[in-house]
């Protein structure tokens, strides 16, 4: 007969150990008096024993009652924390978000996105791994993290790769420098320059140097690195001139570090954003793509 055990019953059998009375249990449940005590009758035919002792008006539970009393109570309770946590869910005051960006994103661009993000949302743990751009692909293609950041032409199956934003080529010169006067630079105005260059191996490198072969321009190499933010540090301290991506010569140049100019003709570059392909993104990865679209706005403002 336990198959007929309903939840309506044991909602109004709490009710009535709770208040004391059926007139203030249905008042509690909004419903009838005569609904709950059919619920409770109903629910005393299904246990097999009695609940309730009736005396005058007030209702007292028997000790059997008493002991199906904790066990339900232990229901709700745990009901009640499954809504809470549905709630959290729902209104963004419980979950996290795993972040995968290239450096030239997770220096200080993607820190200062999460910042506004955990202000907004601040039940959300946010977690972030600066890693190249090809780790990045990796991380992704794992389906753990949800959402990445980078610059790369290749793909993987269990990925999904879209241009997020796409801005030119900077040039940063150290403060004070006789090129600060012009409002952008050609390829002739590197030449025999002390240049600080993305190092060999990064997919920009060769774009920057197609960029002086075709003004017959040659700079004078006198340091390499791989970071956009290590060679504007080499540039703010002196060491020479050079062409980094658009978001780190921003930060950079806002902060007074460098001067920044834009190149003609453009080199464009495009960051990268890479979603887990076997899952759609969640509300929270969406708010925060808010957000990332735009800081790209305000800091580049294209």
């Amino acid at each position: 007969m336990l198959h007929r055990l309903t939840h309506r019953q044991l909602e109004a059998f709490r009710a009535v150990i709770e208040t004391g009375k059926v007139t203030a249990a249905a008042e509690a449940l909004h419903t009838t008096q005569p609904s709950v005590s059919r619920m409770i009758s109903d629910l005393e035919s299904v246990v097999g024993f009695t609940l309730f002792e009736r005396r005058g008006r007030q209702v007292f539970p028997t000790p059997e009652a008493l002991a199906l009393h904790e066990e339900v109570e232990r229901s709700f309770v745990g009901l009640a924390e499954i809504s809470r946590v549905i709630e959290d869910i729902r209104d963004f005051r419980r979950g996290s978000l795993l972040i995968a960006g290239m450096p030239a994103l997770a220096l200080k661009f993607l820190p200062d996105v999460i910042a506004a993000f955990i202000k907004e949302e601040p039940g959300i743990t946010v977690s972030l791994r600066a890693r190249s751009s090809q780790a990045v692909l990796r991380h992704l293609s794992s389906q753990q993290f949800d959402l990445g950041f980078c610059a790369l032409d290749t793909d993987h199956p269990a990925v999904k790769r879209s241009p997020i934003y796409t801005a030119p080529m900077q040039a940063v010169l150290p403060v004070g420098h006789v090129l600060g006067h012009k409002s952008q630079l050609e390829p002739a105005d590197f030449h025999e320059q002390p240049f600080v260059a993305l190092g060999a191996e990064i997919a920009t490198r060769s774009e920057t140097d197609l960029f002086f072969a075709a003004g017959r321009a040659r700079p004078r190499l006198v340091a390499e690195a791989q970071l956009s933010a290590s060679i504007c540090e080499l540039v703010a301290n002196g060491a020479g001139i050079a062409i980094v991506e658009p978001v780190t010569a921003a930060n950079y140049a806002a902060a007074g570090r460098v001067i920044s100019r834009p190149l003609h003709p453009e080199q464009p570059f495009r960051y990268d954003l890479l979603l887990p392909a076997l899952r759609e993104p969640s509300r929270m990865t969406t708010r925060f793509l808010e957000l990332v679209e735009a800081h790209f706005a305000r800091l580049l403002g294209r």
